[in-house]
């Protein structure tokens, strides 16, 4: 399908939708709003009691209680955020589908031990692997500010002005190759979804293969929506363009997927239905 084709296809599955999809939405932002308020509200208390605190480098890294508030934010992440990125995430896959999303989350809710780990590590891996992929970049940007900052005040030696350009290009080649393996695990999500049972490294393996020669569309789909960033901008509220943006999405996956396309949700339910009373 086009990208105008995949849009109206998302817009009609929206329909009698907007009002929950919308409500979806406003839950996802009050909760890093919350997250947010939290931050200021340390952050002010220390600073009224005359604690230091702060949010530069040397002081998350180098003292004890930023190394804590950093423990602490990253088991946020990864056991209470990534959990709740899956649920959101497959509440629209039901409502793109036509299904009842309250019978998935109440399935979920009543299975979460067998589910939630899961759904953390599914949502976990792909960020530790791009993670992993774009590591070797913060030694080039170094570079670049090691030679083209740090020593500015210092004659630039034929060896500086070597690593210096060496720096830059590798750093932009390393930026196309992190983008395009983004991209190849960009239908992860949506496999585990479908499939929670699943492997995550074979729903890694299926993305990277599906994808494959769909780099340029997944590119073009994208840039599809930049003529809402004005909007944004200035008046459109983002919780309505949101619950848009993720069903073109799924969409968008679906028609990618094809056959792969299978839902192994209604089953699971259906039979939980059938042995749980």
């Amino acid at each position: 399908m086009t990208n105008k084709e995949i849009k109206a296809k998302a817009t009609a599955r929206l329909n009698g939708h907007r009002g929950t999809t919308v409500a979806l939405t406003v839950f996802k932002f009050a909760f890093f709003l919350a997250w947010g308020i939290f931050e200021v509200i340390i952050y002010v208390a220390f600073e009224h009691h005359g604690i230091e605190y702060g949010y530069s480098p040397s002081y998350l890294f180098g003292t004890h209680f930023g190394r804590f508030m950093m423990m602490i934010r990253v088991l946020v992440v990864l056991f209470v955020v990534n959990p709740e990125r899956y649920i959101l995430g497959r509440i629209f896959v039901d409502i793109y589908s036509g299904r009842n999303f309250i019978e998935t989350r109440r399935y979920i809710q009543y299975n979460s031990r067998a589910i939630h780990p899961r759904a953390t590590f599914s949502m976990m891996l792909p960020m530790f692997l791009k993670l992993i992929v774009l590591s070797p970049i913060f030694i080039s940007i170094y570079g670049i500010y090691y030679w083209g900052w740090a020593r500015s005040g210092e004659a630039l030696t034929t060896a500086g002005l070597f690593i210096f350009m060496i720096s830059i290009g590798f750093t932009l080649v390393w930026i196309g190759v992190f983008i395009n393996y983004c991209i190849s695990l960009a239908l992860t999500k949506y496999i585990m979804m479908l499939n929670p049972r699943g492997s995550i490294f074979d729903a890694c393996d299926l993305s990277a293969k599906l994808m494959d020669g769909n780099h340029t569309r997944y590119i073009l789909f994208k840039l599809s929506f930049l003529k809402f960033v004005p909007l944004l901008i200035f008046f459109y509220p983002l919780f309505l363009l949101e619950p848009y943006y993720t069903m073109c999405s799924c969409a968008f996956a679906e028609d990618i997927m094809g056959n792969y396309w299978q839902d192994k949700y209604p089953a699971m339910i259906q039979r939980w239905n059938k042995y749980a009373r």
